[in-house]
């Protein structure tokens, strides 16, 4: 995950479009504020589903009036954000960070609120009842507002990235690069850096989803980049490496004969991978992925077809392995761009 820079207040300058007509210094109090809860609730909740609920309300409640220190929910939902709410445990979770739902209207009266599915809620109010900070329900509609402008608007809340709303933000969100490479052992991040400067110098545009640092080209992903303290797809004794490369390498039939020249276990990556086939029942390869067509490409005298989903996914760290990494994303961009 990335791990968010240490915002101070006097660092929050809100672009004028998301204060909404509300005085600067509250929303400036309540977007540090809200900043802070989400960290909060971050650093102690595992996985993301409590976020998720807070982030889904701060979106689609509305204020209960003019106060600004209560949100209203109905169910209804920002026709921009398709994300449902996340199972009620993890709604009424967010009582323990200081939030408190009443006002509760459920389809099922005498059904007890630990039973609740999200289907029965009609309707509750939440308001921030904490002690340690000001306007918090203030922030977190302004935060959501500003993060809906954005192309992964729950990443950045999830995040606590209330960069998203300051004058001159990307709606691509992307932190800047030293954040995201900042905690890697230095060896693992010697090689992460060696890969974004290449991806960065052929002008790649960054776009973050979490672990996931997607680099595109175009419209097309080129790379991702995963780094975090515990990569999603790792297997527990894996959890020493903090950084995992995936190059989408669809033009490799093209320059295959290169792979002589790289490491054995860039070659496994490769070739471990299970052959693609469609289903044509379901238009999914035997793999799971939906309108994937395969890499195919030959190396010495055999022929490949290899599924996008897992095709090059690379472990090996090596200096050897990083300068073939250089090279298959030279000789790739060589393809994309005649």
């Amino acid at each position: 995950m990335v791990d968010t820079a240490n915002i101070k207040l006097e660092d929050v300058v809100i672009a004028d479009k998301y204060t909404d007509g509300y005085d600067y210094e509250r929303c400036e109090a309540g977007l540090w504020s809200a900043y802070n809860v989400i960290k909060k609730i971050r650093d102690m909740t595992h996985p993301t589903v409590v976020r998720d609920c807070l982030c889904n309300i701060s979106v689609n409640a509305e204020f209960e009036n003019n106060d600004m220190i209560s949100l209203i929910y109905s169910g209804k939902t920002n026709d921009k954000y398709k994300r449902g709410m996340p199972a009620t445990r993890y709604l009424f979770e967010l009582e323990s960070y200081g939030f408190v739902i009443d006002n509760l209207i459920t389809s099922k009266e005498n059904k007890p609120r630990h039973k609740l599915a999200v289907k029965d809620i009609e309707h509750f109010r939440i308001s921030y009842h904490g002690s340690d900070f000001d306007d918090v329900i203030l922030g977190l509609k302004l935060f959501a507002t500003a993060c809906m402008s954005q192309t992964k608007p729950n990443v950045c809340f999830y995040n606590a990235d209330i960069r998203v709303a300051f004058s001159g933000a990307s709606k691509q969100y992307a932190p800047p690069i030293d954040e995201v490479f900042g905690f890697l052992p230095e060896e693992q991040k010697k090689a992460a850096y060696a890969i974004h400067n290449k991806l960065d110098e052929i002008g790649c545009v960054r776009n973050c989803e979490g672990d996931a640092t997607k680099y595109m080209l175009g419209k097309q992903i080129f790379t991702t980049i995963w780094v975090g303290e515990r990569i999603w797809f790792l297997s527990e004794d894996e959890w020493w490496q903090k950084l995992v490369f995936k190059f989408n390498l669809i033009h490799l039939g093209q320059y295959a004969s290169y792979l002589d020249e790289c490491t054995e276990s860039i070659l496994q990556s490769i070739f471990a991978v299970g052959s693609c086939g469609h289903n044509k029942k379901n238009e999914r390869c035997e793999n799971g992925q939906k309108n994937c067509d395969g890499v195919m490409f030959e190396y010495q005298g055999k022929k490949h077809k290899k599924c996008t989903r897992y095709f090059c996914i690379f472990k090996d760290l090596s200096e050897q392995a990083i300068l073939n990494y250089v090279r298959l994303i030279e000789l790739e961009y060589e393809q994309r761009t005649k």
